[in-house]
């Protein structure tokens, strides 16, 4: 396993995104524990009791007296409308105290890197169920078979635009026979951060799967380098991989063609010649013949023909970067 040092270094390339989603979740938290505290009286009790119990961050952070107000017309709240309230601060309030274990996620040998990413934010996830339930439930539109499972997960395809925008950020620890990385590329929208620590040997340009003009992509031997991606506003994925793979990045929102915004520090000169793991020799060379094609080289085939480069026949960045997405596609895509 990753060095309890190297997790920390992950966790700080994320500490800001980290940061808005932990906001966002205690605010939400102590927002609802505000009305649920100013609709148990009525008129100055109701407010006297919510100003006593959230004491100092209320003076700060909440309008006691506006939310006293909003749940004037709350007070025909039935028992199952308040039981759902109540379930949503629970929950909020038990993600807030989860601290950085919210997240970090340890991929199994043999699992799916895909779908441990997918589980880890699904968890994470449940603060937007959770808020969203709240809502429902106060204006009385929950509906218990429509709604009920959003607190006990809550996956990434289900957030809104504007919860994309607060994601909570990944660290994933994982071997290097693990590193399939072209099922995250769905999972990389609005501000979504994701460190890979990839452990043992690995696929040499595996993250070059995830490159697509929005997405910062960063492939880097160096724990120092990760946190290039905490100045991108949209999407970004990070892998630490050891000294034999590439290395590169891809820094979205540069002018110029896809090659462009590439920059390229090591390309291994020979190509694999056996499978990692489940990762077939062949998919790690494709994978290294798409980082010389983007990075505008002719990488050799194993029958010494020249690969296509970059403009070639008339190709243009943007023709390639299409159709290897294109290739790549499907339900078995690594």
């Amino acid at each position: 396993m990753p060095s309890e040092q190297t997790t920390r270094d992950a966790l700080a390339a994320v500490a800001a995104a980290r940061d808005d989603y932990r906001s966002a979740l205690v605010g939400t938290a102590d927002q609802l524990r505000g009305l649920l505290l100013a609709q148990a009286g009525s008129g100055d009790q109701s407010l006297s009791r919510a100003s006593s119990e959230l004491g100092n961050f209320a003076a700060g952070h909440i309008d006691v007296e506006r939310f006293a107000s909003l749940f004037q017309a709350d007070r025909s709240l039935d028992e199952a409308s308040r039981a759902h309230l109540e379930r949503a601060a629970e929950t909020l309030e038990s993600l807030a105290a989860a601290g950085d274990g919210l997240f970090v996620v340890d991929v199994p040998a043999g699992g799916d890197l895909g779908e441990s990413v997918r589980r880890a934010l699904g968890e994470s996830g449940r603060a937007f169920g959770a808020a969203r339930t709240a809502e429902l439930a106060r204006t009385g539109r929950f509906k218990d078979e429509e709604h009920r499972r959003w607190i006990d997960r809550f996956p990434p395809d289900s957030w809104s635009d504007r919860e994309r925008e607060i994601a909570p950020p990944l660290v994933v620890r994982l071997r290097g026979e693990e590193l399939r990385a072209g099922g995250l590329a769905n999972l990389l929208d609005g501000s979504q951060k994701i460190v890979l620590i990839v452990e043992g040997k690995a696929p040499p340009a595996a993250l070059v799967r995830c490159i697509t003009p929005g997405v910062h992509v960063l492939q880097t031997s160096d724990p120092a380098a990760l946190g290039r991606i905490a100045d991108t506003d949209g999407p970004a994925i990070a892998a630490l991989v050891p000294e034999a793979a590439a290395r590169f990045e891809h820094r979205p929102g540069e002018t110029g063609s896809a090659g462009m915004r590439l920059t390229v520090e090591f390309i291994p000169s020979e190509e694999s010649k056996r499978a990692v793991g489940r990762i077939s020799a062949f998919q790690q060379n494709e994978e290294l013949r798409q980082l010389h094609v983007l990075a505008g080289a002719r990488p050799a085939t194993e029958n010494g023909a020249a690969g296509l480069a970059a403009g070639s026949d008339g190709a243009t960045d943007a023709d390639v970067l299409a159709a290897w997405i294109l290739r790549q596609g499907g339900p078995g895509a690594a």
